[in-house]
């Protein structure tokens, strides 16, 4: 039986990722996370992108082994792409070159429709894909907490895309910055979100935290001061641990004032992956994206693919 499928794939600062959305709605993705030297807080792009072209075959070929070894085989019915972090004037970064030659041959050879988007879209859509209990808004407000990126968005769809009008943001330091940072700092491996929450909930110090507002939004960089001066002073990993987090969600309470009250919320990012943001931060109109969807994959790019394919945009 063969099976017809809408392919994504994203190649952000840390992940190289690729996924099919069949018509049966299922969903098929792989990853790989690209190598950052222990010690070290990131990468450079011109590292990213080579490491990004070494992943893509065996990625992309992950993801179609196992849409063949589930039906046998398969036709691609369009290929999607992330080629920038946001849909902005000047949003650009090398590392998405990867993935956009990748996609841009793969549709060309198998004569199929073409889509870009941009990474931010995808993180929205697959947020709204696997939120529990589904997301039925159309017109609504979001996060994107990422390494880099902490923004607050008003979004509406149109046309199969999202339109986004950036509410307010971290100035100076975004709140993955903030967790890898001290993380790596304690001795933990880059990413540190996994391993620096693990330590935050061994905890049971609290932190008195006030967060600093501009017009634009929050400043987040004296608390990298702040962690520096506890860890000078002798405090324990694992409260060291849950500053960070303490900090990160007065952040997001910060922000959320930008916004107008009672509004839908949509989380996603890496950094929504938190279980303790998300029992820090909860009601009714709180979403969050399931947490293997949270973090950089291209499940939503796959989603947006066939989004245009139905409507014929390409």
């Amino acid at each position: 039986m063969k099976i017809g499928i809408d392919f994504g794939i994203d190649t952000s600062n840390y992940t190289t990722s690729a996924a099919a959305v069949t018509t049966a709605g299922e969903v098929f993705c792989a990853k790989r996370l690209l190598p950052v030297p222990p010690g070290d807080r990131g990468m450079r792009q011109s590292d990213a992108l080579f490491c990004h072209t070494k992943n893509l075959p065996d990625v992309i070929w992950d993801v179609l082994r196992q849409v063949k070894e589930a039906y046998g085989g398969f036709q691609v019915l369009s290929v999607g792409v992330s080629d920038r972090p946001r849909r902005a004037e000047g949003s650009y970064m090398p590392c998405f070159l990867a993935g956009v030659s990748a996609a841009l041959s793969a549709a060309r050879l198998l004569s199929v429709p073409f889509f870009s988007f941009s990474h931010q879209e995808g993180h929205i859509e697959a947020a709204k894909r696997s939120a529990p209990g589904g997301f039925p808004h159309r017109d609504f407000t979001a996060f994107h907490l990422s390494g880099g990126t902490t923004e607050f968005l008003r979004v509406s769809e149109k046309d199969g895309r999202y339109e986004t009008f950036l509410l307010a943001r971290a100035l100076d330091l975004t709140c993955g910055q903030l967790i890898d940072r001290c993380g790596v700092k304690i001795g933990l491996p880059f990413p540190a979100g996994a391993s620096l929450e693990k330590l935050a909930e061994e905890s049971e110090k609290e932190f008195r935290v006030k967060i600093p507002k501009k017009e634009e939004g929050i400043n987040l960089s004296g608390f990298e001061n702040r962690f520096d001066r506890l860890l000078a002073a002798g405090e324990r990993k694992e409260d060291l641990a849950k500053f960070v987090f303490t900090v990160t969600e007065e952040a997001i309470r910060s922000l959320l004032s930008f916004g107008d009250e009672g509004a839908p919320v949509l989380f996603s990012g890496g950094v929504s992956a938190s279980r303790l943001l998300r029992r820090a931060i909860c009601g009714e109109r709180f979403y969050f994206a399931a947490p293997e969807y949270a973090t950089d994959n291209a499940v939503g790019i796959a989603y947006l693919a066939g989004k245009g394919r139905k409507n014929g945009s390409a």
